[in-house]
């Protein structure tokens, strides 16, 4: 598996290309929005049940900004509850999905900024390890498709895919590679 926070973060990815389709709108944004809406409530209820929690009994000053974060999660879910069962053609839907995507975006860039770092510094990686296989793990992380497929029609190996190949063959930093930096690593061996 992956470090807890690139296992989150991936996820983050995965949400942002899922509100861009849906903002190109027509007849498939709808699907895309529940798409990010099955990937959110289990992201979400996740990081509620242990990982903010770990973050606030590690690091008490951050106390504020983990609550903060809580109740962003709820008025996302609503927005986007609301957003999934309205038409896309209702006046008003665009204002409220360029809502949602600034309100996550925001949420988003506080979060990696903010309570990820936290993780790295205060976690041993074994321990970020464990919390990301369960993140993954509660958030069906691995059941889901690639979000990108290869020219080829295959998948193309997600992040934690890569960090798996490259913990067999045992390369040294792969905790702290990106992608394309585990792609080429595992290729290489």
């Amino acid at each position: 598996m992956a470090d807890i926070v690139d296992v989150i973060k991936a996820q983050h990815r995965e949400v942002e290309k899922l509100l861009e389709k849906a903002e190109e709108g027509g007849p498939a944004a709808a699907g895309f929005l529940q798409q990010v809406n099955d990937l959110l409530k289990p992201h979400s209820e996740a990081e509620e049940s242990f990982v903010y929690p770990t973050i606030r009994e590690r690091r008490e000053d951050e106390a504020d900004q983990v609550h903060d974060s809580v109740a962003e999660h709820h008025h996302i879910e609503e927005l986007l509850e609301e957003l999934v069962s309205t038409d896309p053609e209702t006046p008003g839907y665009d204002g409220k999905l360029a809502a949602l995507v600034g309100e996550l975006s925001h949420h988003v860039e506080e979060e990696e900024q903010d309570l990820l770092p936290v993780l790295a510094k205060v976690l041993s990686a074994e321990e970020r390890e464990e919390m990301g296989q369960r993140f993954a793990r509660e958030t069906g992380a691995g059941d889901r498709p690639a979000a990108a497929a290869t020219e080829a029609g295959g998948k193309e190996p997600t992040k934690e895919e890569l960090y798996e190949k490259a913990q067999e063959q045992d390369v040294p930093g792969r905790s702290s590679m990106t992608k394309d930096e585990l792609k080429d690593a595992v290729q290489s061996d």
